[in-house]
């Protein structure tokens, strides 16, 4: 039911992460004066992809889509709070894949870091909504809990 808040936070959650998936997470500087794109897919330079990352946007991919599914669950509470925790850990996962991407790829490119992106912060805002998400559905499944044990 896309009435209830916590399905407007995963949703959320689902187009933060996709929005992730197409951005730009930072932008590396060369040796060479060239500048080198971080996207999720991989680092690219003038276009043409330098040095794959597909573990990023696996993360990131999965995020959205267990986001997604987690929406269409409102009738099994435990299992969705089950599903956004596990999309809580691909959140992390996401960023721990992000940093070792990175260092490997400036070590690998001889690369230093110049600027990041608004892509790398998106996956915080979505972390925190997932959160709430997870804290709403706590408190419904306690409300349904409380309304039966009244019967």
């Amino acid at each position: 039911m896309i009435q209830r808040i916590q399905s407007i936070y995963l949703l959320l959650t689902a187009i933060l992460m996709a929005v992730t998936v197409f951005s730009s997470l930072v932008v590396l500087n060369t040796d060479a004066e060239g500048v080198l794109v971080f996207l999720s897919c991989g680092i690219y330079e003038a276009g043409s992809a330098v040095y794959p990352t597909w573990g990023v946007i696996t993360f990131a991919a999965l995020s959205t889509l267990l986001a997604c599914i987690s929406i269409f669950l409102f009738k099994k509470r435990k299992m969705q709070i089950k599903l956004c925790n596990l999309n809580t850990l691909l959140i992390i996962f996401f960023y721990i894949t992000f940093a070792i991407y990175l260092y490997t790829g400036m070590s690998a490119l001889q690369a230093t870091f110049l600027k990041i992106s608004h892509g790398i912060i998106l996956p915080i805002i979505a972390l925190i909504f997932n959160i709430l998400a997870t804290v709403k559905i706590k408190a419904d499944e306690k409300l349904i809990k409380s309304l039966d044990r009244i019967r």
